[in-house]
């Protein structure tokens, strides 16, 4: 369970986010709003790129507020697929395995499951942008993150693209049972995508 208490966080002199609390249990819970409203600078104090002003971040109990991003486990998928351009789709994913985190069967596993068994030898440059995205999808869940967070990943796409992919990634995402922030300002992605919804106004849940 991911379990979020009273964040505070402003770029002075703007207050972005206003005592924030949300609770997230074995779901896709989607925040959704306005482009500039806060919600990927609440997805970057949650995963530990930024520290909050206030407030606390809770995954399974434990208070991680204090901890580094590389130990609070959880995967995070930015808005463009942050790929590694020298390494393969296989190296990509497998990258968690060098720092000690996941299993070889765990890539394996979504591999199968993302169908991306013809391009693992091949470099991100040459893939679509759909591809990459299950790339990008595949390297974060390897790990086998707690918690995992979408900024917004699939913003470069065109919108067939994107129906067709945001099922393929519920089921995935519901198969591993684990609780699931995903941020989008488009409101059919959200239907598309979510469980559970909640709306981000002027920094207030």
């Amino acid at each position: 369970m991911l379990n979020v208490e009273k964040l505070d966080k402003s770029f002075s002199p703007r207050r972005v986010l206003r005592e924030v609390s949300l609770t997230v249990d074995s779901e896709i819970r989607v925040i959704i709003g306005l482009n500039g409203g806060g919600k990927s600078t609440l997805l970057k104090i949650i995963a530990g790129i930024w520290p909050a002003d206030s407030g606390s971040v809770h995954i399974d109990g434990k208070n991680v507020t204090g901890l580094s991003p590389e130990d609070r486990e959880i995967g995070y998928v930015p808005q463009h697929p942050a790929l590694f351009r020298h390494l393969t789709v296989k190296e990509n994913i497998y990258y968690a395995l060098k720092n000690g985190r996941g299993a070889v069967e765990e890539g394996d596993r979504l591999i199968a499951m993302l169908d991306l068994g013809e391009v693992l030898h091949r470099k991100p440059a040459v893939l679509s942008g759909g591809y990459q995205s299950r790339v990008s999808l595949a390297r974060a869940l390897a790990s086998r993150p707690k918690v995992m967070l979408f900024d917004e990943p699939l913003s470069d796409l065109d919108l067939a693209i994107k129906e067709s992919l945001l099922p393929e990634f519920k089921k995935v995402l519901k198969t591993l049972g684990m609780p699931v922030l995903y941020v989008t300002h488009d409101p059919r992605e959200a239907g598309l995508v979510g469980d559970s919804f909640s709306a981000l106004v002027q920094g207030e849940i």
